[in-house]
């Protein structure tokens, strides 16, 4: 199995830039949604979405590339695919690298939608409160007694 080394050095450079890039917008993102800056949040979610559409693009061209030379399409594949040529071997500390960093993307990606969760979930509690919705008796009522049931009492009446 034969491939171009320079072709094979030029995506994964392609996908470790993207990936980078990717890593970079994912760390501002966390910090726009811990700041709750929603309007930045909106045009930096549009350019993660390019990047994660590039990187897929590119997943397929490196598939493609596999399949071609009739190799599986997974990561130990291609771990083995570089090391069995001479001219590609050089190129595996680059493809550990890009795997890192995917791994790293998917690591904030994750911290991030925890994020987003606890935000949701957050929201819910204060709608709940504001529709007249108790779930602990944490709250009081009108004359000043702690209530303990899941009572409805509007914000008008509290």
């Amino acid at each position: 199995m034969s491939a171009n080394p320079q072709l094979v050095r030029e995506m994964l450079n392609r996908d470790l830039h993207a990936a980078q890039r990717l890593q970079a917008l994912l760390s501002e993102e966390r910090e726009l949604l811990q700041t709750r800056n929603h309007e930045a949040l909106a045009a930096l979610i549009s350019e993660k979405n390019e990047h994660l559409a590039l990187l897929e693009g590119h997943a397929k061209e490196r598939a493609a590339l596999l399949q071609a030379l009739q190799v599986d399409d997974n990561a130990a594949s291609w771990q083995e695919f570089l090391a069995s040529d001479d001219a590609l071997r050089e190129l595996i500390p680059l493809w550990q690298q890009l795997q890192s960093e995917v791994s790293q993307c998917n690591e904030l990606n994750n911290l991030n939608g925890k994020l987003v969760a606890r935000s949701q979930q957050t929201l819910k509690r204060l709608l709940d409160l504001m529709r007249g919705k108790t779930q602990s008796a944490g709250l009081y009522d009108s004359s000043g007694s702690a209530t303990n049931s899941a009572s409805s009492n509007t914000l008008t009446r509290a």
